[in-house]
């Protein structure tokens, strides 16, 4: 069936809450703003609970339509033919920003080289697999993943928090907001995560109102990433300059008192976080091939997706200079991130609407 429970889509949002921020965001957007990064990183989580938000009503405005009969019952069959395969074509290069993360975590903190490229062959197949499964694998999947995540944070935070100094961070905005603004802005594509879930748009069974509880699976997400990412800014908020793109939550860890007390058990928990990842790049690999598979029918969905893959990991192999891919990713594309993560649902939002009121007006009209 092609469809998830309301259970699964509260894992779903639960684990594309911390995905893609827990592993190299913190240290790269210290980088920029420094121990003020927690004012940013709060200002980023507030955009991205407007932005649930309104992903929670057009999902609940569209009833049983999928993103392509929702839009294109408003504005008509080619634009939203145009908008799906621009938003899919995105997230194809947020895509490749996640195999870049990846290969960092792995060639610093769990290999004695860099990661070759070849490792991350079967995460692209992976994702292939996950485009082409119905939408409840990937909701059981989800529910499989989330309970181990959630109790290795759980273990992490028992193991470290309490010998971390969180009032390293004060005082905020010390150094003016114009750090702070910078450091919201420029890492636009690592955020606005949560219109992947508009894939699942018309496929939540009894969801309705009820939606809307994702809020609180995102909340508990965002209070661990906020509280792990906080850690990291106290440790190191005042010598940024001794941080690489390597540097991540986990070494961090390594010097806290988990290490001395466990071992490295630190890595043990981030290989379970890893999962979440997977599952997020999976989400976003579904999104793709349903935007292609909707607008040029399920045989066009299947050929590009496997072009998409190949086209990954072509990059991945001549794309090596990870630090530089950070780098660019970071000064790009965080326009088209803020145009195509946040102005694409509102757009949704209006279609829905749209779409509702000329449902209640043609009702009227045939009891009329």
């Amino acid at each position: 069936m092609d469809k998830v429970n309301f259970r699964q889509f509260l894992c779903m949002t639960f684990i594309v809450t911390i995905s893609m921020k827990m592993f190299m965001l913190p240290v790269i957007m210290m980088r920029v703003a420094g121990r003020d990064s927690f004012v940013s990183l709060c200002l980023t989580m507030a955009a991205d609970f407007l932005l649930l938000l309104a992903v929670c009503a057009v999902m609940h405005l569209a009833g049983e339509k999928n993103l392509f009969e929702l839009l294109s019952s408003a504005f008509g069959k080619t634009f939203a033919r145009a908008a799906l395969c621009l938003v899919g074509v995105f997230y194809l290069f947020k895509l490749f920003v996640i195999l870049a993360d990846v290969r960092i975590f792995f060639s610093t903190s769990v290999f004695s080289s860099t990661m070759s490229p070849v490792h991350l062959l079967p995460l692209i197949v992976l994702m292939g697999y996950f485009a082409f499964k119905p939408a409840s694998v990937t909701g059981r999947i989800s529910e499989l993943i989330t309970p181990a995540v959630f109790v290795s944070m759980i273990l992490l935070s028992l193991m470290t928090l309490p010998e971390v100094d969180f009032s390293n961070v004060l005082p905020l905005a010390a150094e003016g907001w114009e750090r702070i603004f910078l450091g919201t802005y420029s890492f636009a594509l690592w955020f606005g995560d949560f219109t992947v879930l508009l894939a699942m748009t018309g496929r939540v069974k009894n969801g309705g109102g009820r939606l809307y509880f994702s809020l609180i699976a995102a909340a508990v997400g965002a209070a661990f990433m906020l509280t792990f990412s906080t850690a990291l800014f106290s440790a190191y908020g005042d010598m940024t300059e001794v941080l690489t793109y390597g540097h991540n939550i986990s070494n961090m860890t390594q010097y806290g008192a988990g290490s001395y007390k466990f071992g490295r058990i630190d890595l043990i928990i981030y290989t379970l976080w890893l999962s979440a990842v997977l599952l997020s790049a999976g989400l976003m690999m579904i999104f793709f091939t349903r935007a292609v598979s909707m607008s040029f029918g399920e045989k066009a969905g299947r050929w590009t997706t496997v072009a998409a893959c190949a086209a990954l990991f072509v990059c991945t192999m001549i794309f090596s200079e990870l630090n530089r891919v950070t780098e660019f990713m970071s000064s790009v594309f965080w326009a088209p991130a803020l145009v195509v993560q946040y102005l694409f649902p509102l757009l949704c939002l209006i279609a829905a609407v749209v779409c509702r009121i000329r449902g209640r007006r043609a009702a009227k009209e045939a009891t009329a």
